[in-house]
């Protein structure tokens, strides 16, 4: 069975506080996108994990933990056979573990006949990740909490999306570890989700931030010439996504997009045109 991984981006990313439990109170605007990892995954005898990768695949990956995850939460007796091809960088900001993860989850649900809901599986994919509720609903969503809180809406996709990383990835506990809550941007994400719906994406260049951003840039310098970059090339709307370190533009300018693509694509480490998934559309609060 195969099943889509798709990567997000996040087109606001509030922090609020730090919680006593360590974990971030957060405030987000998400998307996913139609780039994916394609996860393959079968009922075998005993547990193995592949992919197209160099590294191994150890106990820390997410798509172990989501096996293990739903085998103790339904007693399963089931053993399965993973392979993923990826195709979302790494420590990219993109959640392509989170997105894997989901994609097990949903893979486990149908071959063992659980016939759990979206929402069922979303709820017990925060046992793994802070991303992984909204990578099995793939919906855009106005997402709080530590991730568990999504609601989701329907809004206009007429642009596409550049993503743009340097070599350098941005681990996310990092990140957090140095951000400063006093001096990073706080974005007001439901005047983000207002210019989404009116399909502004001028007006969401001024209103949209990242709260992540300030100490991704610290770690990685190269992240802030990149969005530079992006905004001096003349695209209308461009961010960090989550912790980095990749850099997405939003843009309506066809040829601007092929023209950059064709001048940059020798000199980044990833470069890749795709658009935000156009789902089921819906409108629920879970």
């Amino acid at each position: 069975m195969k099943i889509s991984a798709y990567a997000k981006i996040n087109l606001a990313l509030n922090v609020v506080r730090r919680r006593e439990d360590g974990y971030h109170e957060l405030e987000m605007v998400m998307a996913p996108l139609e780039l994916n990892d394609e996860i393959d995954i079968e009922l075998a005898d005993h547990d193995e994990y592949h992919w197209n990768l160099e590294s191994v695949i150890g106990e820390n990956n997410t798509m172990v933990k989501a096996v293990e995850m739903m085998r103790e939460q339904f007693q399963l007796k089931e053993h399965f056979q993973i392979h993923c091809l990826k195709r979302i960088p790494m420590e990219a900001g993109l959640a392509g573990g989170s997105a894997d993860a989901a994609a097990v989850m949903r893979g486990i649900n149908q071959l063992c006949q659980l016939n759990l809901s979206l929402e069922e599986l979303s709820l017990l994919g925060k046992k793994i990740g802070a991303d992984v509720p909204f990578c099995v609903i793939n919906q855009c969503a106005c997402v709080k909490g530590i991730g568990e809180k999504i609601e989701t809406f329907e809004m206009p996709n007429d642009f596409d999306v550049l993503l743009v990383k340097p070599k350098k990835g941005v681990p996310t506990g990092t990140c957090f570890q140095q951000l400063n809550l006093e001096k990073c941007a706080h974005p007001d994400i439901e005047q983000v989700k207002q210019c989404l719906l009116k399909n502004d994406l001028d007006a969401l260049s001024v209103i949209a931030s990242n709260s992540l951003e300030s100490s991704a840039f610290e770690l990685v310098p190269e992240i802030l010439t990149m969005k530079n970059d992006l905004i001096q090339a003349g695209f209308e709307f461009v961010l960090m996504s989550g912790s980095g370190s990749c850099v997405f533009a939003c843009t309506k300018k066809k040829e601007l997009l092929k023209e950059y693509m064709h001048r940059k694509q020798l000199y980044v480490d990833f470069i890749c045109k795709t658009k935000i998934l156009n789902g089921k559309k819906s409108k629920k609060q879970f």
